[in-house]
Protein backbone atom coordinates (compact mmCIF):
# COMPACT_ATOMS: atom_id res chain seq x y z
CA UNK A 1 0.00 0.00 0.00
CA UNK A 2 2.92 2.34 0.79
CA UNK A 3 4.27 1.82 -2.74
CA UNK A 4 0.86 2.66 -4.19
CA UNK A 5 0.83 6.02 -2.41
CA UNK A 6 4.44 6.59 -3.45
CA UNK A 7 3.52 5.86 -7.08
CA UNK A 8 0.57 8.25 -6.86
CA UNK A 9 2.81 10.97 -5.39
CA UNK A 10 5.45 10.51 -8.11
CA UNK A 11 2.80 10.61 -10.82
CA UNK A 12 1.20 13.78 -9.42
CA UNK A 13 4.62 15.43 -8.97
CA UNK A 14 5.70 14.56 -12.52
CA UNK A 15 2.46 15.83 -14.03
CA UNK A 16 2.83 19.02 -12.04
CA UNK A 17 6.38 19.54 -13.32
CA UNK A 18 5.15 19.10 -16.90
CA UNK A 19 2.65 21.91 -16.32
CA UNK A 20 -0.16 20.01 -18.04
CA UNK A 21 -3.78 21.25 -18.10
CA UNK A 22 -5.75 20.32 -14.92
CA UNK A 23 -8.10 18.13 -16.95
CA UNK A 24 -5.20 16.00 -18.26
CA UNK A 25 -3.71 15.72 -14.77
CA UNK A 26 -7.07 14.65 -13.32
CA UNK A 27 -7.56 12.11 -16.10
CA UNK A 28 -4.09 10.59 -15.61
CA UNK A 29 -4.49 10.26 -11.84
CA UNK A 30 -7.98 8.77 -12.21
CA UNK A 31 -6.66 6.23 -14.70
CA UNK A 32 -3.81 5.31 -12.33
CA UNK A 33 -6.27 4.68 -9.51
CA UNK A 34 -8.67 2.62 -11.66
CA UNK A 35 -5.90 0.46 -13.12
CA UNK A 36 -4.03 -0.12 -9.85
CA UNK A 37 -6.89 -0.69 -7.38
CA UNK A 38 -7.44 -4.37 -8.40
CA UNK A 39 -3.80 -5.07 -7.54
CA UNK A 40 -3.67 -3.38 -4.14
CA UNK A 41 -7.25 -4.26 -3.12
CA UNK A 42 -8.08 -7.44 -5.07
CA UNK A 43 -11.22 -8.18 -3.04
CA UNK A 44 -12.95 -5.32 -4.84
CA UNK A 45 -12.50 -5.93 -8.57
CA UNK A 46 -9.94 -8.64 -9.21
CA UNK A 47 -10.68 -11.73 -11.30
CA UNK A 48 -7.56 -13.49 -10.00
CA UNK A 49 -8.79 -15.88 -7.29
CA UNK A 50 -5.25 -16.95 -6.35
CA UNK A 51 -4.27 -13.33 -5.73
CA UNK A 52 -7.39 -12.79 -3.60
CA UNK A 53 -6.78 -15.95 -1.58
CA UNK A 54 -3.18 -14.87 -0.95
CA UNK A 55 -4.45 -11.44 0.08
CA UNK A 56 -6.72 -13.05 2.68
CA UNK A 57 -3.87 -15.22 3.94
CA UNK A 58 -1.51 -12.28 4.47
CA UNK A 59 -4.10 -9.84 5.79
CA UNK A 60 -4.00 -8.68 9.40
CA UNK A 61 -7.74 -8.10 9.34
CA UNK A 62 -9.32 -10.78 11.61
CA UNK A 63 -12.36 -11.20 9.36
CA UNK A 64 -10.23 -11.72 6.27
CA UNK A 65 -8.07 -14.21 8.18
CA UNK A 66 -11.26 -15.97 9.24
CA UNK A 67 -12.40 -16.19 5.61
CA UNK A 68 -9.03 -17.58 4.57
CA UNK A 69 -9.24 -20.47 7.04
CA UNK A 70 -12.94 -21.09 6.41
CA UNK A 71 -12.49 -21.26 2.63
CA UNK A 72 -9.42 -23.42 3.11
CA UNK A 73 -11.42 -25.94 5.14
CA UNK A 74 -9.56 -25.21 8.39
CA UNK A 75 -12.70 -24.87 10.49
CA UNK A 76 -10.98 -25.07 13.89
CA UNK A 77 -8.62 -22.22 13.04
CA UNK A 78 -11.51 -20.19 11.61
CA UNK A 79 -13.46 -20.78 14.82
CA UNK A 80 -10.57 -19.63 17.01
CA UNK A 81 -10.32 -16.36 15.11
CA UNK A 82 -14.09 -15.79 15.09
CA UNK A 83 -14.36 -16.29 18.84
CA UNK A 84 -11.57 -13.78 19.48
CA UNK A 85 -13.17 -11.05 17.35
CA UNK A 86 -14.56 -7.94 18.98
CA UNK A 87 -18.29 -8.29 19.68
CA UNK A 88 -20.41 -6.81 16.92
CA UNK A 89 -21.86 -7.34 13.46
CA UNK A 90 -18.67 -8.70 11.84
CA UNK A 91 -18.20 -11.29 14.58
CA UNK A 92 -21.85 -12.33 14.26
CA UNK A 93 -21.39 -12.74 10.48
CA UNK A 94 -18.35 -14.93 11.02
CA UNK A 95 -20.04 -17.10 13.65
CA UNK A 96 -23.17 -17.50 11.51
CA UNK A 97 -21.09 -18.73 8.56
CA UNK A 98 -19.19 -21.05 10.86
CA UNK A 99 -22.40 -22.54 12.27
CA UNK A 100 -23.73 -23.08 8.73
CA UNK A 101 -20.48 -24.72 7.66
CA UNK A 102 -20.89 -27.18 10.54
CA UNK A 103 -24.62 -27.71 9.80
CA UNK A 104 -25.59 -26.19 13.16
CA UNK A 105 -28.71 -24.60 11.72
CA UNK A 106 -30.43 -23.86 15.03
CA UNK A 107 -27.47 -21.87 16.36
CA UNK A 108 -27.07 -20.06 13.04
CA UNK A 109 -30.78 -19.14 12.90
CA UNK A 110 -30.80 -17.81 16.47
CA UNK A 111 -27.83 -15.58 15.69
CA UNK A 112 -29.16 -14.40 12.31
CA UNK A 113 -32.57 -13.47 13.71
CA UNK A 114 -30.89 -11.04 16.11
CA UNK A 115 -28.99 -9.30 13.32
CA UNK A 116 -30.09 -6.14 11.55
CA UNK A 117 -32.15 -6.41 8.38
CA UNK A 118 -30.16 -6.95 5.21
CA UNK A 119 -29.08 -9.29 2.43
CA UNK A 120 -26.65 -11.28 4.60
CA UNK A 121 -29.31 -12.07 7.19
CA UNK A 122 -32.06 -13.13 4.79
CA UNK A 123 -29.77 -14.95 2.37
CA UNK A 124 -28.52 -17.31 5.04
CA UNK A 125 -31.96 -17.68 6.63
CA UNK A 126 -33.21 -18.66 3.15
CA UNK A 127 -30.39 -21.22 2.89
CA UNK A 128 -31.36 -22.70 6.27
CA UNK A 129 -35.01 -22.88 5.20
CA UNK A 130 -33.98 -24.72 2.03
CA UNK A 131 -31.93 -27.20 4.03
CA UNK A 132 -34.85 -27.83 6.37
CA UNK A 133 -37.47 -28.05 3.63
CA UNK A 134 -39.35 -24.99 4.90
CA UNK A 135 -40.86 -23.67 1.66
CA UNK A 136 -42.80 -20.82 3.29
CA UNK A 137 -39.76 -19.62 5.23
CA UNK A 138 -37.58 -19.90 2.14
CA UNK A 139 -39.92 -17.83 -0.02
CA UNK A 140 -40.29 -15.24 2.73
CA UNK A 141 -36.55 -14.74 3.21
CA UNK A 142 -35.73 -15.00 -0.50
CA UNK A 143 -38.10 -12.12 -1.23
CA UNK A 144 -36.04 -9.93 1.09
CA UNK A 145 -32.73 -10.66 -0.65
CA UNK A 146 -32.20 -7.63 -2.89
CA UNK A 147 -28.78 -8.54 -4.28
CA UNK A 148 -29.14 -10.24 -7.68
CA UNK A 149 -26.01 -12.36 -7.24
CA UNK A 150 -27.21 -13.79 -3.95
CA UNK A 151 -30.61 -14.51 -5.50
CA UNK A 152 -28.85 -16.41 -8.30
CA UNK A 153 -26.94 -18.46 -5.72
CA UNK A 154 -30.23 -19.33 -4.05
CA UNK A 155 -31.54 -20.52 -7.41
CA UNK A 156 -28.39 -22.64 -7.79
CA UNK A 157 -28.96 -24.12 -4.34
CA UNK A 158 -32.58 -24.94 -5.22
CA UNK A 159 -31.31 -27.15 -8.06
CA UNK A 160 -28.66 -28.72 -5.82
CA UNK A 161 -31.13 -29.51 -3.02
CA UNK A 162 -33.29 -31.35 -5.57
CA UNK A 163 -30.24 -33.29 -6.77
CA UNK A 164 -30.03 -31.48 -10.11
CA UNK A 165 -26.30 -30.82 -9.85
CA UNK A 166 -25.73 -30.49 -13.58
CA UNK A 167 -28.23 -27.62 -13.78
CA UNK A 168 -26.87 -26.06 -10.59
CA UNK A 169 -23.27 -26.15 -11.78
CA UNK A 170 -24.17 -24.93 -15.26
CA UNK A 171 -26.02 -21.93 -13.84
CA UNK A 172 -23.21 -21.17 -11.41
CA UNK A 173 -20.49 -21.42 -14.07
CA UNK A 174 -22.35 -18.96 -16.30
CA UNK A 175 -22.72 -16.59 -13.35
CA UNK A 176 -19.07 -16.84 -12.26
CA UNK A 177 -17.92 -15.32 -15.56
CA UNK A 178 -19.72 -12.09 -14.59
CA UNK A 179 -18.24 -11.73 -11.11
CA UNK A 180 -15.23 -9.96 -9.64
CA UNK A 181 -13.64 -9.58 -6.24
CA UNK A 182 -14.90 -11.31 -3.11
CA UNK A 183 -18.10 -12.46 -4.85
CA UNK A 184 -16.02 -14.29 -7.43
CA UNK A 185 -13.96 -15.93 -4.71
CA UNK A 186 -17.12 -16.95 -2.84
CA UNK A 187 -18.73 -18.35 -5.99
CA UNK A 188 -15.69 -20.44 -6.95
CA UNK A 189 -15.58 -21.83 -3.40
CA UNK A 190 -19.31 -22.61 -3.65
CA UNK A 191 -18.69 -24.39 -6.97
CA UNK A 192 -16.02 -26.57 -5.35
CA UNK A 193 -18.40 -27.42 -2.52
CA UNK A 194 -21.13 -28.37 -5.01
CA UNK A 195 -18.72 -30.66 -6.85
CA UNK A 196 -17.88 -32.40 -3.57
CA UNK A 197 -21.55 -32.81 -2.71
CA UNK A 198 -22.28 -34.16 -6.19
CA UNK A 199 -19.48 -36.70 -5.88
CA UNK A 200 -20.72 -37.91 -2.48
CA UNK A 201 -24.37 -38.21 -3.52
CA UNK A 202 -23.63 -39.90 -6.82
CA UNK A 203 -21.18 -42.30 -5.18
Amino acid sequence: MVFWYLGLFILAFTLGMLDLPPFVTFLAITLYIIVSIPYIMPLLWSKDTKRMFLYLQKSRNPYYRFLYYLLNGEVDSAGQIANKMRAGYIKDMALAMLFLKEKQFGEARDLLLKMKEGTFKHYYLAVISLEEGDVTGYNNHRSKVADKDYRTWLEVEEHAIMGNYSEALSLLEAHISKLRGIKLLSATYYRDELLKRKKVEEG
